[in-house]
C-alpha cells in the first residue's frame, strides 16, 4: 500500500491544544526551625554575604528569586513598608505591591549598609562590592541546605514556605494569591489542604442552623 501524506496535509489534529494535566505534585516547605538553621547558615557565608539577606526576603514576602535580585532600590519604599514589582519585573506579567515586614525590613536594611560601604552608586538591591548585579545563587544555596541537612531543597521552594506559612496562620487564599502574584485562585490552592480546620469550621456552620 502506497502512503500518500499529500492526502492528509489538511486533517485537523484531534489533540491539538490539549495538554496533559499536571500531575499533583508535593510541595517541599520548611518548618520554622529549618528555616531558622537555613537562615544562621546562610548568613555566615564568606563567599555569598548576600545570600542570609536574600532568604530572609523570600521566606517575608514569597518573591520569586529573579524578582529580588533584579530589584533596583529605586523600588524599595522603606517608609510606606512596599516593595513595588512592575509587570516587566513579574512571572504572570502583572504588577503587585508587596509589604514590608519587620524581618523583610531588617533584610533590605543590611543590603543598604553594604551598598553604603562598597557600591553606593549600585542602584540594585542584591550586588556584589564592585556594584553588579547578583546573577545567580544556585550554588551557594545548596551549599548552605546541604551543610544544614536539607535535603531535595531548591530556592523556589522558599516561595512555598511563605506561602504554607500563612495559610497555617489563618491567611485566605485570595490573599495567598494577591501575595505570590497568582493570576489565578487555582494555583494557590494547592496550599489549601494546610488549612483543614478552616473546611472543618465551614461544615460546623450547619450544626448551628
Amino acid at each position: 500500500m502506497i502512503y500518500n501524506r499529500e492526502m492528509e496535509t489538511n486533517l485537523p489534529n484531534p489533540v491539538r491544544g490539549r495538554l496533559l494535566k499536571e500531575p499533583e505534585g508535593r510541595v517541599r516547605w520548611l518548618q520554622k526551625g529549618e528555616a531558622s538553621r537555613l537562615i544562621k547558615e546562610a548568613e555566615q557565608s564568606l563567599t555569598a554575604p548576600h545570600l542570609g539577606p536574600l532568604v530572609r526576603l523570600a521566606l517575608n514576602t514569597g518573591m520569586r528569586v529573579q524578582e529580588m535580585l533584579g530589584l533596583e532600590w529605586s523600588r524599595v519604599d522603606l517608609k510606606n513598608g512596599l516593595i513595588y514589582l512592575g509587570g516587566i519585573h513579574t512571572k504572570s506579567k502583572k504588577r503587585r505591591s508587596i509589604p514590608i515586614n519587620k524581618e523583610s525590613r531588617e533584610a533590605l536594611l543590611v543590603q543598604a549598609r553594604f551598598r553604603a560601604m562598597e557600591c553606593p552608586d549600585s542602584p540594585w538591591v542584591f550586588c556584589h562590592a564592585d556594584g553588579e548585579r547578583i546573577g545567580s545563587v544556585k550554588r551557594s544555596f545548596a551549599t548552605a541546605c546541604k551543610s544544614t541537612g536539607i535535603k531535595d531543597f531548591r530556592f523556589h521552594a522558599l516561595r512555598h514556605t511563605f506561602a504554607a506559612w500563612l495559610v497555617t496562620a489563618g491567611v485566605p487564599l485570595t490573599g495567598v494569591r494577591d501575595l505570590l502574584g497568582h493570576s489565578s485562585i487555582t494555583m494557590t490552592e494547592k496550599y489549601a489542604h494546610l488549612a483543614p480546620e478552616r473546611v472543618r469550621e465551614a461544615v460546623a456552620v450547619l450544626d448551628k442552623a
